[in-house]
């Protein structure tokens, strides 16, 4: 009977242990999750970038936090810093002398059509904002 006892109190001390080793990750599970996540995170900005210049400047400022953590990674093993490294995303946004941005070829500025960014920030080509505060918020 004490045997018994003792076996019971032995698996309820495993048991109350056993939830929290069961949720915790190891260090290459972190490891491969946190890749995974960049790995996600980079390519839903690249695949954005192609169409919208705004995801294109966002994929090329994360691209250097990657290459800080891919060199970090493999910092002795050229080979996988060279299979993983990416090209940055060209952006060629056309601007006039006063600043105020071009239309590119398909008549869009950062995505959005050329009529409708010019009356969020409040100018036209060849000219400069008034009053910038008037512009639409978040634009």
């Amino acid at each position: 009977m004490m045997k018994l006892i003792a076996a019971v109190a032995v698996l309820f001390i495993l048991a109350l242990a056993m939830p929290p080793v069961l949720g915790e990750m190891t260090e290459y599970q972190r490891g491969v999750a946190n890749g995974l996540k960049i790995g996600l995170f980079m390519g839903e900005y690249y695949g954005r970038g192609q169409y919208v210049t705004d995801y294109a400047g966002q994929y090329n400022t994360y691209l250097q936090s990657y290459y800080q953590f891919l060199y970090t990674a493999f910092a002795n093993n050229q080979t996988l810093i060279n299979e993983f490294t990416r090209s940055p995303i060209v952006v060629t946004t056309q601007s006039s002398s006063t600043g105020v941005l071009k239309p590119d070829a398909s008549g869009r500025i950062l995505g959005y059509p050329a009529d409708a960014y010019y009356t969020w920030v409040g100018a036209v080509p060849g000219t400069s904002p008034e009053n910038p505060g008037n512009s639409l918020p978040g634009v």
